[in-house]
């Protein structure tokens, strides 16, 4: 090839639109080890699969590992904003969300389509950059506790939730919940939630009453025998896949076998695989059947996944990146955090190929629908069935 055939060929090339060139960086902050890290490589690997497939040259996406940790998390989310990112994307937790928030916020970042109901996340006056897609969980324990009265007629619930600001989110859903819907108490009963002004000392008071364990721990023996004893007809529970597992796994061994939800944050198939004994034991989901492909949106969604692991965590991280990228394109001019957001903010009941997602200038929570699902497993076959209504359940066997 001549000089003048090789300079032209050169700038052609340049006029191409690679991955290099992508007009959006997207940083990824989730755990991808430590006690999350069956979640972590799901919810990173939905994003990764949407951009590889529909939006590779628009998207360069970066992922890095927090542990499941804030200060890692807030580390990562530093550096992101260094270095340009206009999309905070698919953090995954509510303890490593609120760390990086704030960041978000002082640097007019963007923080899109987190793996965590908390609700903070949909405050547009305390977080105006902050976009969440998936339902609440306050929505979520709601309709936990109104299945548990409508269904089974139960009055008495327990928690078995985190100990941090995830599992406080579910102690403040289940009393919202238990307001919301007569006729159901929680037990052992709480001692009211502290305030902003509240002391260490509160908090270790407030917590010793609520059955709980610590953050990247298993430690659930003292929470099981709480609950045990409690007299509870359900229990509710706010907490990751193995404590969960755990703790379920001993409460049927003692012979209780009372319905047991957990919130969609638990990991479905990760809790599920190490399940002794399914019997009575539900999930709440936050988005459609990943394995039924009615919906245009999941068809897409299996045939870009081919034959890779359908889960409902990378589903929903999938989903998140399409409906970003629905934004993206509808941007006019320069692509920056701003006018994505204004994009976003003018999305109002957009199709996501069968899956309705509105947000606005005051409403910062895309979709509000939630399911439940019961688990069956079968050896080592796991299924996850939606039901529109809970089984009985005996609440001790003989």
């Amino acid at each position: 090839m001549n000089q003048k055939l090789l300079i032209m060929f050169s700038a052609c090339c340049l006029l191409l639109p690679t991955q290099g060139q992508a007009q959006v960086k997207l940083g990824q902050s989730c755990a991808l080890t430590g006690s999350l890290n069956e979640l972590g490589p799901e919810m990173a690997k939905g994003v990764k699969l949407y951009v590889e497939k529909r939006a590779a040259n628009e998207f360069a996406l970066t992922t890095k590992d927090d542990g499941y940790e804030p200060d890692r998390a807030r580390a990562n989310t530093e550096e992101y904003i260094k270095n340009g990112t206009q999309v905070l994307f698919g953090y995954l937790g509510t303890p490593t969300a609120k760390a990086a928030l704030p960041l978000a916020n002082d640097s007019k970042t963007l923080f899109f389509g987190a793996g965590t109901g908390a609700v903070f996340l949909s405050d547009v006056k305390a977080n105006p950059y902050s976009f969440v897609l998936r339902a609440s969980y306050d929505t979520e324990v709601e309709n936990m506790v109104r299945h548990l009265k409508d269904d089974l007629g139960i009055k008495k619930i327990a928690l078995f939730v985190q100990h941090d600001d995830f599992g406080l989110a579910g102690v403040v859903a289940a009393v919202k919940a238990v307001d919301a819907v007569k006729g159901v108490e929680i037990v052992p009963a709480l001692p009211p939630i502290p305030g902003a002004d509240a002391t260490v000392d509160d908090w270790n008071k407030f917590w010793k009453e609520v059955p709980n364990y610590k953050r990247n721990t298993v430690a659930v023996g003292s929470a099981v025998r709480q609950v045990r004893g409690s007299g509870a007809e359900a229990v509710i529970l706010v907490a990751t896949s193995r404590p969960a597992s755990l703790a379920i796994n001993q409460w049927h061994k003692m012979g209780y076998s009372v319905p047991m939800l957990n919130i969609s944050f638990v990991g479905s198939t990760s809790l599920a695989t190490r399940l002794h004994d399914s019997e009575h034991v539900y999930i709440s989901q936050i988005v459609p059947d990943p394995w039924n492909a009615k919906l245009p949106i999941v068809k897409q969604y299996q045939d870009d996944m081919g034959d890779g692991k359908i889960d409902f965590l990378n589903f929903e991280s999938y989903l998140a990146a399409s409906v970003l990228h629905q934004a993206v394109k509808s941007v006019k001019g320069e692509v920056t955090s701003e006018s994505i957001k204004t994009a976003l903010e003018g999305m109002t009941d957009y199709d996501a190929g069968g899956i309705k997602v509105s947000f606005g200038p005051d409403d910062r929570r895309g979709m509000d629908a939630v399911y439940l699902t019961k688990v069956e497993k079968s050896g080592e076959t796991v299924k996850f069935v939606y039901v529109d209504k809970l089984a009985k359940a005996e609440a001790e066997k003989k």
